[in-house]
């Protein structure tokens, strides 16, 4: 599937305009990776926004005590990734490993902010979808804190607000 086909079909950007998907499709890069590949690594800075067109990839973060790794999930065509890090520039939470092979279009920081501050409307679904996504990621943080307090598993986690 290409670029232009998989934004007109993909329900993230249902709201965008045709003159939207337009500028958005010249400014992503669309990549292809085989299975096994890092994208992203957990410590890295750098700030690109990915949009996973096709295949699986598995988010994982390092133990606090450095023994092993959480898997923390998996991502599939049609989410985005990379977004807290393009947004506050601090170095990455997770690391990205494809599953499967996978085709990406991406971001990268420059180009969000081209766009954001030379297409209001552009910037606005931007500012929606990550808005979606954050949020699709704070209630799967939710479900799991509050699965494993249930357990009886955390014990500071339940005094933070």
């Amino acid at each position: 599937m290409d670029l232009a086909e998989f934004l007109q079909c993909e329900s993230t950007f249902a709201d965008f305009t045709q003159a939207e998907l337009a500028v958005l499709e010249r400014a992503l890069r669309v990549d292809r990776f085989p299975p096994g590949r890092v994208l992203l690594k957990e410590g890295q800075k750098d700030a690109n926004l990915f949009i996973l067109m096709e295949g699986e990839i598995q988010v994982s973060r390092k133990r606090t005590s450095g023994r092993g790794i959480d898997d923390l999930g998996t991502i599939r065509p049609g989410e985005v990734f990379g977004v807290q890090s393009l947004i506050d520039d601090h170095p990455r939470y997770s690391s990205c490993r494809t599953i499967t092979a996978v085709t990406t279009a991406s971001l990268p920081k420059t180009a969000f902010n081209l766009l954001y501050n030379s297409h209001l409307a552009l910037a606005e679904h931007f500012q929606y979808m990550v808005a979606r996504q954050l949020v699709r990621q704070l209630r799967q943080l939710d479900l799991a804190v509050l699965h494993a307090t249930h357990e009886g598993e955390v014990g500071p986690l339940h005094n933070v607000v």
